[in-house]
């Protein structure tokens, strides 16, 4: 199934895109449209601009990415839970419980002592709180941590040994499906889960994404394979900008790395940082898409905004842009 890439600094552009490959209607006009967006504001800007093309807009379904990473989960991995049991509120409340037990282990001596004199308990509530935002991050970002805390059993590091002890039980509780082990299932067996029993939707579209960890982008691909994917991304620039740097950035560099590193406009150096990183990521999300779609537009260069929006989407430094005028001086 194609995955394809839209990307365009106009995000009029986008819409577009995406209502072109709704007019092809699913196989069953009960089945919702899958659009997964990133806040609600999104959500109802992109259903009334729908609504505007097609004259009336419904039957849709706008789950978060979190959201639709589980729903996914459960079409394709067997026996996952209705519930995620290892969503920080539910880890913060189990942890809880826990803690008086395991403070009294002797690997968990930083715990007993940081919990000596907690009187109202709210010292233990935080710490929870705490460690369970840590695990959270750590199903996201370091899978293979947690793997081998709970292949190794007892035996991890002595600075580990207390967060280790905590994570086997919080594991074992939830019958090991938490979000690092659940993404290695789902990218084993979606590329060959028959349609009639995954049940994987017919068409997904992400639109509006201004960033994704590669743990999502991991499963998109995953899911390419057997569904279609529309990925929409909204971009500055058309040009490679994952090596530029700003002024000040640039200033701590040696003489010789400056040299290979390529500013464009400053104002896109210092403030896109995460529009960045995310874009070189999207690079190797890009190598496995089976089409990608340039939608950008050149401003007009009638303003100062439309000068300052040319120079970054043309990667172009300051410097270089010097000494241009725009037409007109109107630049409400």
């Amino acid at each position: 199934m194609p995955l394809t890439i839209h990307t365009s600094n106009r995000i009029e552009n986008l819409v577009d895109a995406l209502a072109a490959i709704l007019k092809q209607p699913l196989d069953s006009p009960f089945t919702p449209e899958l659009i997964v967006m990133q806040s609600k504001g999104m959500q109802r800007w992109l259903a009334m601009e729908l609504a505007a093309r097609f004259g009336v807009w419904a039957n849709c379904r706008y789950p978060f990415p979190n959201a639709l990473i589980y729903q996914l989960f459960q079409r394709v991995v067997p026996d996952v839970p209705v519930g995620d049991g290892f969503a920080p509120a539910v880890m913060t409340w189990q942890i809880y419980n826990i803690l008086p037990e395991y403070a009294e282990q002797e690997s968990c001596k930083p715990l007993r002592h940081y919990l000596a004199d907690d009187r109202d308990e709210l010292k233990r509530f935080q710490l929870a709180q705490k460690i369970a935002d840590t695990f959270d991050q750590y199903t996201l970002y370091r899978p293979d941590l947690l793997e081998r805390w709970e292949r190794q059993g007892s035996g991890a590091e002595q600075d580990e040994a207390w967060q280790a002890a905590l994570w086997q039980e919080l594991s074992r509780r939830g019958k090991g499906f938490h979000r690092g082990r659940l993404k290695q299932l789902f990218c084993t067996l979606a590329p060959s889960c028959p349609p009639e029993q995954c049940a994987l939707p017919e068409r997904i579209a992400l639109f509006g994404i201004s960033y994704l960890p590669a743990y999502h982008l991991e499963i998109i691909a995953a899911v390419a394979a057997v569904t279609e994917v529309n990925l929409f991304l909204l971009s500055p620039t058309r040009e490679y900008w994952s090596d530029i740097v700003s002024p000040k950035a640039s200033a701590r560099l040696a003489p010789e790395q400056r040299e290979l590193r390529f500013e464009g406009n400053p104002l896109l150096a210092s403030l896109g940082r995460l529009g960045r990183d995310f874009s070189d990521m999207t690079l190797e999300l890009g190598n496995l898409a089976q089409r990608e779609e340039d939608l950008y537009q050149e401003p007009a260069c009638s303003s100062l905004l439309q000068l300052l929006q040319s120079d970054i989407l043309n990667l172009t430094g300051a410097e270089e842009g010097r000494g241009r005028k725009p037409v007109s001086r109107d630049d409400s």
